[in-house]
């Protein structure tokens, strides 16, 4: 817990200024491919010090989760929509995900007799999948005429 949260905590200074120079979507991109990874290795190693490096990893995927997101809604709806599509954001972040998310995880490791691998397994594909959909987020064009 130790390493992911410290992980957590720096990568969102870290990716909320990387972000700015590399990209908001590859930088949330690379970091849950990173996530993703780290999840479906973790159920298989023995070593404290691995372990807590795939937590570090899995840490700092999270916290570029929040250093990101604020800087990509604005780039892509605007300060004037920032609250409504941030707040609709954390919504379903925190209550559907929030609710879901250990549900589904108590109800696999239930029917799987307590195997954490099938449980890892959820989260890193779902890690995976976001790391391939946050490419087709992109803030809107805008022409020579500003429109």
């Amino acid at each position: 817990m130790t390493a992911f949260n410290i992980t957590n905590g720096l990568s969102r200074l870290l990716t909320g200024y990387l972000s700015d120079i590399i990209g908001r979507n590859f930088a949330m991109s690379l970091t849950f491919f990173a996530a993703g990874c780290a999840y479906l290795v973790l159920p298989h190693v023995d070593s404290l010090a691995l372990s807590a490096s795939l937590a570090a990893i899995i840490g700092f995927g999270f916290g570029t989760l929040f250093g990101v997101s604020a800087p990509l809604v604005t780039d892509c709806f605007g300060m004037k929509h920032f609250g409504a599509v941030f707040g609709l954001v954390f919504t379903a972040y925190g209550f559907v995900a929030g609710i879901i998310g250990p549900s589904l995880s108590g109800y696999i490791l239930d029917a799987t007799n307590g195997n954490f691998t099938a449980v890892f397994a959820y989260l890193g594909i779902f890690c995976l999948m976001s790391s391939v959909f946050i490419r087709f987020v992109l803030p809107p064009r805008v022409t020579i005429d500003g429109h």
